[in-house]
């Protein structure tokens, strides 16, 4: 009972507000709050998640009664966990109709709402704070919101895992004594906390806080100081030249986006390569370098670390800190047995168009290799088998790390039927795996992202057990049936798009991957062999890519699915240099695809673009 009143009240303040936008002239708000049917109540139930991302995307575009309705909905009936950012976005509501006292009103039965989760309050009590220095105008709401600030630090002071939060509440604090004029106590501020960014694990976040503090000498006239600062990101051993590059440029007030999906590039560094795709995202895949082009890692896990360079340029949240993106669970091992033993990783490709590389585990009674194969738009493939024929295994169990940061939701798995979350503590059976950590309002330095995994062959199942408390699990065990054959599986992972925002997306990219598009010859043939081709039809389910041989030009016909950013590997394609590209018939601007040899006889062609289902198009190299 307590939480529905609560609910009650903050619908009773959003009243208020809308009641004042009523005698203002705006009486449509008025309807399109109040005159909601029992039908939509009862859907607003059945769909809370639907009607909480309806009403973020309204509120950004501004529709502020669309957006209220909704939220209010949430409220009311939502998922638990949904409420209280359903109330922060009323809030934001009442924020943009001018209401502040209302929108006050609002954080504090915020306030109250969280107190019925204890171990998120300290959460929600920085929360509000940060949300009210956003709206509380002249000195004297400057200072009252200073006030809180240093309150709330008091609270989570100490606790370790609230350093980035703290780190947050000193930014803003800075950004309101410089605002209010005194520059000098908010360099004071960010220059004594640094010391407790001083470990590896805080490396990014350290530079944005050395950027913050280089701006703020610049503001005040001290530009040398800055300079200063500058320096000490370029020759800190815990960075590199790319924090100097988007420090500089942060310092100067240049714009941080870059163009995503142009290509990937490769840095190869004593400890670990990594895999950038400039302002998309970074793998990074830690393992000494041994003889060759082999590396070791001693810990057994491949990809180690992941950002999100979209909203986090810094790199200051690794997303996978303390996990591996994808491990393969040994049958040949105890489940009880520490972790695992030490696999060679070795690159096979590295080029703009895409990255593969190797990962072998010499330790196991029959040693089993897995392949992976990275694209710049965030596709991932990998190819799992073994050195020796093996008869097809009716199972294979992997574990999927999910980024774990500090904040009260977690991820969610989403239901394929009705883009749901799908119930804590049920064992999940189905076509694909999506795992969604939500772009909540409030959730800050928490990257939104969803983790699609699909398996290799149409029909195959992944089956998981979902978490009693999304918000403290990261590590998944999955297992994969009838995903492969021939003894190899595969299976793609996606870590760039936003699925949610489509409802029907993740569905769509599942069609496309199962049922590939049609390719029409002129010359040469399809190759129905490579190494990667589950079932024989000229596209490597282990690769992402359809393989032809002898042939300079292909038709693509898309069928039933949209064909986003398709590969072509052109085997003998007979060229010595990079040919140009044309497409139906016209040469293609060189920004619209990526092209590459990765070896003397294999060129690799990504478009980047789209396909539509039921077009078709042409590519021709000359």
């Amino acid at each position: 009972m307590p939480k529905i009143l609560k609910s009650k009240r903050a619908a009773f303040v959003l009243g208020k507000i809308l009641a004042v936008g009523m005698y203002r002239g705006c009486a449509i708000f008025a309807f399109y709050l109040w005159s909601f049917p029992n039908h939509g109540l009862a859907e607003a139930q059945k769909e809370g998640l639907t009607e909480y991302l309806t009403a973020e995307k309204q509120r950004e575009e501004r529709q502020w009664a669309k957006a209220g309705n909704l939220y209010r909905i949430v409220v009311e009936t939502g998922p638990e966990f949904l409420r209280p950012y359903a109330t922060l976005g009323l809030f934001r509501v009442a924020t943009g109709l001018g209401e502040g006292a209302a929108a006050l009103s609002l954080l504090d039965s915020l306030v109250d709402d969280a107190g019925l989760f204890p171990r998120h309050r300290e959460f929600w009590l920085a929360v509000t704070a940060l949300e009210r220095a956003k709206i509380l105008p002249g000195e004297d709401g400057v200072k009252g919101s200073i006030r809180e600030l240093e309150d709330v630090l008091k609270v989570i002071e100490n606790r370790h895992p609230h350093i980035r939060l703290r780190a947050e509440i000193r930014l803003v604090m800075a950004e309101l004594l410089s605002r209010a004029g005194q520059g000098r106590r908010a360099i004071q501020i960010l220059t004594d906390s640094l010391p407790e960014l001083r470990s590896r694990q805080w490396a990014g976040l350290r530079a944005y806080q050395k950027a913050q503090l280089a701006r703020l000498y610049v503001e005040i006239g001290e530009r040398d100081w800055a300079v200063s600062l500058l320096e000490e990101i370029r020759h800190d051993p815990h960075m590199d030249s790319r924090h100097f590059k988007v420090a500089e440029a942060f310092v100067e007030g240049h714009d941080l986006s870059q163009s995503c999906v142009m290509g990937l590039v490769v840095r190869d560094e004593p400890a670990c390569f990594s895999v950038e795709s400039p302002g998309c995202f970074e793998l990074r895949i830690t393992a000494s370098k041994g003889e060759g082009k082999e590396r070791i890692a001693v810990k057994g896990q491949v990809v180690t670390h992941w950002f999100n360079l979209q909203e986090d340029p810094f790199r200051t949240v690794n997303l996978l800190a303390g996990g591996s993106l994808l491990e393969v669970m040994d049958s040949f091992v105890p489940s009880s047995s520490p972790a695992p033993g030490p696999v060679m990783i070795e690159l096979l490709e590295s080029s703009s168009t895409r990255v593969r590389f190797r990962s072998r585990s010499l330790s196991l009674p029959s040693p089993r290799c897995e392949e992976y194969t990275v694209y710049p738009d965030g596709r991932v493939f990998v190819l799992i088998g073994t050195e020796e024929l093996l008869p097809d295994q009716p199972r294979v169990e992997l574990l999927l790390t999910t980024p774990l940061i500090d904040t009260s939701d977690g991820w969610q798995l989403i239901s394929p039927n009705r883009n749901l979350p799908v119930k804590a503590g049920v064992t999940f059976e189905g076509p694909h795996l999506l795992l969604a950590r939500l772009s909540f309002a409030g959730r800050r330095w928490a990257v939104a992202d969803d983790l699609l995994l699909l398996p290799g062959i149409a029909g195959g199942r992944l089956i998981t057990q979902v978490p009693s408390d999304a918000g403290l699990s990261m590590r998944r065990k999955v297992s994969c049936e009838g995903c492969g054959k021939g003894g190899k599986m595969a299976l793609q992972l996606r870590i760039m798009p936003s699925f949610l925002e489509q409802p029907d997306l993740a569905e769509k990219y599942r069609g496309s991957y199962h049922h590939p598009a049609n390719l029409v010859i002129p010359e040469g043939k399809l190759v129905i062999d490579d190494s990667g081709d589950l079932n024989s039809d000229g596209y490597n389910e282990g690769e992402g890519c359809h393989v032809v041989r002898g042939a300079r030009e292909v038709e693509l016909h898309a069928g039933a699915y949209d064909r986003t950013d398709p590969v072509i590997k052109f085997v003998l394609p007979g060229f010595v240099g990079l040919p140009d590209v044309r497409i139906d018939g016209k040469i293609a601007n060189s920004s619209s695809y990526n092209l590459s040899w990765v070896d003397r006889d294999t060129l690799i062609l990504r478009w980047n673009g789209t396909v539509p289902a039921g077009g078709r198009l042409r590519f021709a190299l000359e």
